[in-house]
This record gives C-alpha cells, sequence and structure tokens, in this order.
C-alpha cells in the first residue's frame, strides 16, 4: 500500500501538487505541451506555452501574472517542482512578479528579477526590455561580466542586440492599464519600486 501512495505521488503533475497556475484569460489559440488551452486550464512549472496569430493568452502562476502576445513561445523554467524562471524564446510578454527572485531568459539577455513588472520583445537578433517597475540584472548575451542593475519607477526600456550591444529605447507596445489589470489578476496594486 505504501509503494501505490508513492508511486501516485511521483505520478502527480506538479499543479495537482499545489505547484500550479490557471488560464485566466485566452483570445485566439494557445497550447500547453503542444496540447489545446481554454480558460481555466492549469498551469505548472516545467510547462511550455505558445500561442496563434493574432491570439493573446495571460496565465497566473505562484503570484505572477504573465501576458503572453500572438506568435510566442514561453518556457516555464523549474528546479525540482518549483518556477525557477522564464525562458522566452521568441515573441513579447508583459509580465507582473512577486517578490523573490527569479530569471527572464531570452535569445540575447539574462535578466535576473526582484519583483518587478516588465515587458520583453524577443527575437534571435535582439531583445527589447521595458522595465516598468521595480528592479533587475540585465546580463547582454548572458554574460554575467557584463551585468548592470536598472531600478525604474516608471518605464526604462533597452534594447539588446545578438553582438551584445545595448541601447536606450522609447517605451511600445504595452501600457500601464495592462500592467494594473495584470496586478489586479495577482491581488495586488502596481507598487513601483523606490
Amino acid at each position: 500500500m505504501l509503494a501505490s501512495s508513492l508511486l501516485a505521488t511521483v505520478a502527480m503533475p506538479a499543479w495537482a501538487a499545489g505547484l500550479h497556475g490557471e488560464v485566466k484569460l485566452l483570445e485566439g489559440q494557445a497550447w500547453r505541451n503542444d496540447q489545446p488551452l481554454k480558460i481555466g486550464d492549469p498551469i505548472a512549472a516545467g510547462d511550455h506555452l505558445r500561442t496563434g496569430a493574432d491570439s493573446k493568452l495571460v496565465v497566473r502562476v505562484e503570484g505572477d501574472v504573465y501576458l503572453l502576445r500572438a506568435n510566442s513561445i514561453l518556457q516555464l523554467e523549474k528546479k525540482g517542482l518549483v518556477l525557477s524562471g522564464l525562458r522566452l524564446l521568441s515573441g513579447a510578454l508583459l509580465a507582473v512578479f512577486s517578490k523573490g527572485h527569479k530569471q527572464i531568459i531570452t535569445p540575447t539577455v539574462t535578466a535576473g528579477i526582484r519583483g518587478t513588472g516588465l515587458y520583453a520583445e524577443a527575437s534571435e537578433q535582439s531583445t527589447y526590455f521595458c522595465l516598468c517597475y521595480g528592479e533587475v540584472d540585465l546580463s547582454p548575451m548572458h554574460q554575467e561580466s557584463k551585468r548592470f542593475r536598472v531600478k525604474a519607477r516608471h518605464h526604462k526600456a533597452h534594447t539588446l542586440d545578438a553582438k551584445g550591444g545595448i541601447e536606450k529605447s522609447p517605451l511600445r507596445n504595452h501600457s500601464d492599464d495592462e500592467l494594473a489589470i495584470l496586478e489586479a489578476l495577482a491581488g495586488r496594486k502596481p507598487n513601483p519600486a523606490a
């Protein structure tokens, strides 16, 4: 009997173990691990999320809320059963994070996150990265030696290219209203860092 209980625990998906989130909004088509999603479906650390053309997906996972825009691919990285960070392979992501340390990785940058709001557009050539509020450590081309810290009360944007170049950029393709909606889904009000 003990062996069957242990087997049931091992076979249990992460979302069933209480480390989960769910789809809060879906416009168009999206997939989790190549399976179609619908509102209310569970999301867990380790899942691979993808959106179709003219689609939008909003998920809440462990106190964080992510809005994935059309034609985007996002991997929810895990360490054990715990969400450790995000890998934005392509497309656009608006996200609000609870306190704690996580990472977001794109083809051209690693960002160490500390309870922030951010927007990123990723491709193989460059990453547009806006720290909407909070604090983040950016490492162009994933090189710790080039890491720099950004703090923002209200939108500081940079473009980081595949050669390690960095330039300041204007605000684009996201709004304060969207951030407020995501924070409300997390049960918080936007609270810009000092």
